[in-house]
């Protein structure tokens, strides 16, 4: 059929770039083959004779030729395994026997010399056999007259996008000729908007994106140049091929293929010259679930094929015994089973290392207790550490030193997406190179991982669970408790203390069940629909346990059973605890049960991955939170206090990509936050890089280059749309979403950048709306979201499905608004647990609000309840206040919205007593001053309405505080915009104050003008 003209133009693009890095160009039509031949096999017998000129003269050329075609057209087997055997050939791995009966291995292609090889693009290359429908493919790259290279591309204005393309790459081409693929070192689909590379066969979540980390972000097609002139060099096509190709076909499971990401290539290139270049050590830092695990694999294989490392010993570390098992099977499948171990005593793992054994060692930290100095003095070592932030300390007792005292010249390349810097553990000391910019060796961070799409954005979806309790009756009924014993004080103390913990509230059996029912209702509502499974993570093993009891009792109940005929996918799903149970005399006899062996969890995990397996549910405290490969885990119910890089690791289980069965696209993770740990959570993701140490990495380094990007996003929105006349970004009305989509329509050429933009800034929305640096783009993000939706309903079939997987964020948003926790109050009795700051804000609020002392008054000995404290302040209100006035209202507003706070941490209260303290002087200044408004500290509206009312010229008919809502929300409006400087921003906004003042018939000069913008520039102006 013929293409669109602007699909060939793109291909023809494609073909033009391609042509400055080397390849020479031939027309399909014009190759010297038939349409049923695979190979151009007068290529191919000119290269093999050019590349071998020592020995090919003792070979028929034209018997290696066939033999090769023979091998390239053998698909018995799988079209993977195939084509395995295929680029083993290619690389020079397999040999032939000349006339003489001698063996050699022959080049096929010269790897190290891309110019010493035949390179051709061509176009509209036709396949067929009789009896088949015959293909067209867009774009081949031949090298040496072998396919290695297939690019399907679609018009970009098409209703299909390079999704399509991959899978009629997948579905169509490979399904009918898989001959024509056994050469292929990956396939190429693009729209010209987008590129994305891959293995053939493989889903398309796992093709990916080729750019550099070294570059800016880039868009449309400027991004897809950059990334054929990366990817489609002939450097990068035969590095791919020797180096990063990697298979799984050892047994044991689906036959797998694997291709690098960028970063992972670019790390694994970094390590193999560090190593080459006699460097001791280097820092890894990508994004949590970004692949360091097959990054270390790349680089062991890279490591081991060279000769210049003179047959290293290459050890992947870890501190789970588990984590390299899932690719063991490359190795095997490359090497054989006699190049890789897996010691399962510490006793094998020392006879490897003192015996010299080469190739790769898969192995845990933990095997390296007492082994002892100079166990093998070799510098051709090389220890992969995965999570080296855990577990790995200079400390000689630890294991960590241990293990670099028994290998005391080995290198050291350590892999986190969470280094740490504290008083027990320096990831950047222990691993990072001083010459390297900021001891990182190599970066890959959250925003790239997000654009790439390597991963999904996680969203914190917080589920307070409050409750109310009674605390005098508690207290009377401990104290008759505490009495009929005769307990004396300290008893009843060291009792108050042991069960006034957090746990005694999480174990309550009221709590497990509202908890879990509310789990499994948000679970069968959203995320079991898609496919997707969860993890629950409990207090303790023994929550772990009764959790996992109770959400069985309720997934057995009517409610649940209706969700599942509903969905029509299982008759029964289950949840099962997944803890870490010992096998010793002292392990707790009820735990005992629960305790797994290693191949028992093995296959619970097999089982939680395979998407048709009713095992829906694991439910842990401990285990399987970190180093847990899970992509079909769409959502993790989070009922445990974490701290640090823990509960960063553990909140982003659910980041992985994934594509079911069905085709859903996964397109975000939930955490489900039942204890509040959103504060928390900017603790864990604090960047501990030193200042200045550049950008990359972290995540709180990324929090602020997410915002950025945002901010960079949201201005090239604001730029597109700044031909239309008073858009106001804060009104998110009918009116300014119909006035951007007639823009929109009037300019073909600009709803595409709009929705793009407005699609990144969807999926950065959810990880930053938080921070308070992006609330003044709130407004203009709902409205643009607005805009979206609209251009989505009018979108055709495939547009519309195309764009479903990016309004997840949206959608939650709207279910976020209209969901709500149990409403039980927590209780406000407690005492408030203070530092000294909180103790010093507490004294000045008492001296406020609190009579003097009497004679028979002394110092308190115990601090007030926050209830005490509120009761005084509205004691303070009733006595020095006229009740019913509007001071009088505003202010007991305050307080009513002060009592409603729970009080859950010691930040919580001396939150609380701060918001007291404010609400306590404007209480004692109403009091002194009758006649002024009343004005708390952050309200901007009610100090401006003063400034207003104290220099109000004669004769000023309009409300002071109409006024001041007026200035202040088109100063805060202004502040919201794009601007180059702090000075074009001042001004501005003073230009924005002055319209205000003219527009209500006042003059911008003098008062009040003067003394408005002065407090303008003291309280909004500050950066």
């Amino acid at each position: 059929m013929a293409k669109g003209i602007r699909e060939r133009e793109f291909q023809n693009l494609m073909i033009q770039w391609s042509l400055s890095m080397g390849w020479g160009f031939t027309a399909g039509r014009a190759l010297p083959r038939e349409t049923t031949q695979t190979v151009i096999a007068g290529h191919l017998r000119d290269a093999i004779v050019r590349l071998n000129s020592g020995v090919i003269d003792g070979f028929d050329a034209d018997a290696v030729v066939e033999e090769i075609i023979a091998a390239v057209n053998a698909v018995e087997g799988g079209l993977v395994r195939a084509n395995e055997q295929v680029l083993r050939l290619l690389r020079g791995h397999k040999e032939f026997r000349d006339a003489d009966g001698v063996w050699h291995a022959l080049k096929v292609i010269d790897v190290e010399h891309p110019t010493a090889n035949t390179l051709v693009v061509s176009d509209e290359v036709t396949i067929t056999v009789p009896g088949k429908t015959s293909r067209r493919f867009d774009i081949v790259y031949w090298v040496n007259g072998l396919p290695l290279v297939v690019v399907e591309v679609k018009s970009p204005t098409a209703k299909s996008g390079w999704a399509n393309a991959a899978r009629e790459i997948n579905d169509v081409y490979a399904a009918e000729y898989p001959w024509f693929f056994t050469p292929n070192v990956f396939a190429v689909a693009s729209d010209g908007l987008k590129l994305r590379f891959g293995a053939v066969g493989a889903p398309l979540n796992l093709w990916q994106p080729f750019r550099s980390t070294a570059d800016e972000n880039l868009f449309g097609r400027a991004d897809v140049q950059r990334s054929v002139e990366l990817l489609l060099n002939p450097a990068t096509v035969l590095d791919m091929l020797a180096n990063f190709a990697l298979f799984d076909t050892a047994g044991g499971g689906v036959d797998k293929k694997y291709l690098p990401r960028y970063p992972q290539m670019e790390a694994a290139r970094l390590i193999h010259e560090r190593v080459l270049a006699g460097g001791q050590k280097g820092l890894i830092w990508h994004h949590q679930g970004s692949g360091k695990t097959l990054l270390m694999v790349f680089a062991a294989s890279l490591l081991l094929s060279d000769t210049r490392t003179d047959s290293p010993t290459i050890v992947l570390l870890s501190d789970r015994t588990q984590l390299v098992r899932q690719t063991s099977g490359v190795f095997t499948s490359a090497m054989g089973d006699a190049y890789f171990h897996q010691p399962v005593t510490s006793q094998e793992l020392r006879a490897l290392l003192a015996d010299d054994v080469r190739g790769v060692i898969s192995t845990t930290v933990h095997k390296f207790a007492d082994a002892g100095k100079n166990l093998s003095t070799r510098d051709n070592i090389i220890v992969l550490v995965d999570e080296a932030h855990r577990s790995q300390s200079d400390k000689s007792k630890s294991l960590a030193g241990q293990m670099r005292a028994a290998l005391p010249h080995a290198k050291f390349f350590g892999m986190t997406g969470t280094p740490l810097r504290n008083l027990a553990t320096d990831t950047f000391a222990l691993f990072g190179e001083e010459t390297d910019p900021g001891r990182v060796l190599h970066r890959y961070s959250v925003s790239r991982s997000l654009r790439d799409e390597a991963t999904v954005p996680v969203m914190l979806d917080p589920h307070p669970v409050s409750f109310e309790i009674n605390d005098q009756e508690l207290q009377a009924e401990f104290d008759q408790f505490a009495d009929g014993f005769d307990l004396d004080d300290p008893d009843r103390e060291a009792l108050s203390r042991k069960f006034g913990r957090l746990t005694s509230v999480f174990a309550n059996p009221d709590r497990i069940h509202t908890v879990c029912q509310d789990i499994v209702d948000h679970y069968l509502a959203g995320a079991y629909r898609n496919g997707l499974k969860a993890q629950v993570v409990a207090y303790n093993r023994e929550l772990a346990v009764a959790y996992t009891d109770k959400i069985n009792d309720l997934l057995a109940g009517f409610e649940a059973s209706q969700v599942l005929a509903e969905v029509g996918k299982h008759d029964q799903i289950t949840a099962e605890v997944n803890i870490s149970v010992s096998d010793s005399k002292d392990e707790d006899p009820t735990m005992r049960p629960f305790r797994l062996s290693e191949a028992e969890e093995e296959e619970q995990k097999r089982r939680f991955l395979t998407p048709d397996d009713p095992l829906c549910f694991l439910v842990v405290t401990a285990k399987l939170m970190t180093g847990f490969d899970a992509p079909n885990e769409g959502v993790l119910y989070l009922d445990k206090p974490l701290k640090a890089h823990n509960l960063f690791q553990t909140i982003t289980r659910p980041n992985r990509t994934w594509v079911s069965p069905t085709g859903f696209v996964k397109t975000s993770g939930v955490v489900v936050d039942y204890i509040g740990l959103a504060e928390e959570v900017q603790r864990a993701v604090v960047d501990p890089t030193p200042e200045g140490a550049g950008k990359g990495g972290g995540f709180v380094t990324d929090v602020s280059d997410l915002i950025a990007e945002f901010r960079n996003t949201f201005a090239r929105i604001e730029d597109l749309l700044a031909d239309l006349d008073d858009l106001d970004l804060t009104v998110h009305g009918y009116e300014s979403v119909r006035a951007i989509n007639v823009f929109l329509d009037a300019n073909p050429g600009s709803a595409e950048p709009f929705s793009r933009d407005y699609r990144l800034l969807a999926r950065l929305y959810p990880l930053i709306n938080t921070d308070k640096r992006i609330a003044k783009y709130r407004d203009g993000f709902g409205l643009f979201g607005s805009v979206y939706t609209t251009l989505f309903k009018k979108s055709s079939d495939e547009e519309r499905k195309e764009r479903l997987a990016e309004l997840g964020p949206m959608v939650l948003e709207i279910i976020n608004a209209h969901v709500h926790s149990f409403a039980v109050v927590a209780s406000q009795e407690e005492p408030l647990v203070l530092d000294a700051q909180g103790i010093a804000i507490l004294k000045e609020l008492m001296a406020l609000v609190r009579t003097k002392p009497g004679k028979d008054d002394g110092q308190d000995k115990t601090r007030p309840s926050a209830a005490e404290i509120l009761e005084r302040i509205k004691a303070a209100l009733d006595k020095g206040v006229e009740p019913g006035s509007a001071k009088y209202t505003a202010l007991a507003e305050r307080i009513r919205l002060l009592r409603d706070r729970i009080i859950q941490t010691a930040q919580d209260a001396l939150d609380f007593l701060s918001e007291a303290l404010r609400i306590a002087r404007a209480i004692v200044h109403a009091g002194k001053h009758p006649e002024e408004a009343v004005v708390l500290d952050e309200d901007h509206v009610g100090v401006l309405s003063r400034i207003i009312h104290d220099h109000a010229p004669a004769g000023l008919t309009i409300t002071e505080r109409n006024l001041a809502e007026e200035i202040d929300q088109v100063v805060t409006r202004t502040l919201a915009q794009s601007w180059d400087n702090a000075d074009a921003r001042n001004r501005g906004v003073r230009r924005a104050t002055a319209a205000v003042f003219r527009r209500f018939m006042l003059k911008p000069v003098g008062e009040p003008y003067d003394s408005t913008v002065a407090y303008i520039e003291a309280h909004y102006l500050v950066d």
